[in-house]
């Protein structure tokens, strides 16, 4: 063949190539964005997160997921509702976020992950409390805005006691533990989590009592993953298969704990691997409850949040009561049988 014949031929062929290259490249559509604000510094209990980013379930959603730590569930719910895509704090106080805010639907809640609420009393043997009624003239620790302390009628009510029953001791955050240690409080407050803080300052993890709230008649839904109102409705399809994919990384955390908790190291190197694994434990009986067996995870049952926004409007004198759809929606949640939980 002439060399201008066989130039001609190779011409012809990368052209295709390009063209069929092209093509593919037109049909690989650009990955979302999504920015995802964390309720406080990576840990172990966020382990789901990281297990499904680290094991590229976002990605093969056709999501690029970025996770920033956080400073509070009020910080991640003004992160939501500004300058990020989704996120993860408390239903409670998005309830009194929307509550003291009429109007302003910015922020909504996709997906339940927490279906007891954690908030906890953690009270060390020393201080004799074996029985609800062995709370009287305890001293507890906690800061004023802790949502423990602010519950504490809900309690009270549930179990008999009177509100003054106990001595409120308020104090920073960071000074809980020691307080508890020191005798200068009887027993601290906070999520289940902080046992590992008693821990690291000596206390036995069989001299610590972790007394949840949920388990004593204060029924509350906890934690819940985040969307801005305005991003899912542009975006639906990019909130459910970020839910997809959290969904498939959180059942997988459930089955094997520790297995996540590597990719919680890669997100912050600094942290103690032990530890870690230790605070995820304790948060999987939030997740993992009786109500999620039958219902899947992720979902809410109505009659629940409605007496969940009752009790807060009420003890919180929020300035409106706010709706359960403008809460909480079931639109993005990946179908029921994806959610069920294997059998024990």
């Amino acid at each position: 063949m002439p060399s201008e014949s066989l130039s001609r031929v190779f011409a012809t062929l990368i052209g295709a190539s390009l063209l069929v290259a092209s093509a593919a490249q037109a049909q690989t559509p650009t990955p979302v964005k999504i920015r995802f604000a964390l309720d406080w510094v990576v840990q172990g209990q966020h382990g789901y997160f990281f297990n499904t980013l680290g094991r590229g379930y976002f990605k093969a959603e056709g999501l690029d997921v970025t996770i920033d730590a956080g400073a509070g569930s009020g910080a991640a719910i003004q992160r939501v509702a500004t300058n990020y895509d989704m996120g993860f704090a408390d239903l409670g106080v998005l309830i009194e976020t929307m509550g003291n805010n009429p109007g302003a639907q910015q922020v909504e809640g996709v997906y339940l992950v927490y279906e007891k609420n954690p908030n906890s009393l953690l009270i060390p043997k020393k201080a004799g409390v074996n029985t609800v009624a062995d709370l009287k003239g305890k001293r507890l620790g906690a800061p004023t805005t802790s949502p423990i302390f602010r519950l504490w009628p809900l309690f009270a009510k549930a179990n008999g006691l009177a509100v003054d029953d106990v001595i409120w001791m308020h104090m920073a955050p960071n000074l809980v533990e020691p307080s508890v240690m020191q005798g200068s409080v009887d027993i601290g407050t906070g999520h289940p989590t902080q046992a590992v803080l008693f821990y690291k300052l000596g206390l036995k993890p069989e001299d610590m009592r972790i007394m949840k709230y949920a388990d004593y008649g204060v029924n509350m839904y906890g934690h819940v993953i985040l969307a801005n109102a305005e991003f899912a409705r542009k975006n639906p399809q990019a909130v459910a298969g970020f839910l997809r994919a959290f969904n498939r990384g959180l059942k997988e955390t459930l089955a094997d704990p520790a297995a996540s908790i590597k990719y919680v190291m890669q997100a912050s190197p600094t942290l103690v691997e032990a530890d870690e694994t230790m605070k995820l434990g304790l948060v999987l009986d939030s997740i993992d409850t009786p109500n999620v067996r039958a219902d899947g995870l992720g979902s809410i049952r109505k009659e629940v949040l409605d007496r969940m926004i009752v009790d807060m409007t009420t003890t919180f004198k929020l300035k409106s009561t706010p709706a359960a759809d403008a809460l909480f929606t079931s639109a993005y949640l990946p179908a029921k049988a994806d959610r069920m939980l294997p059998a024990r």
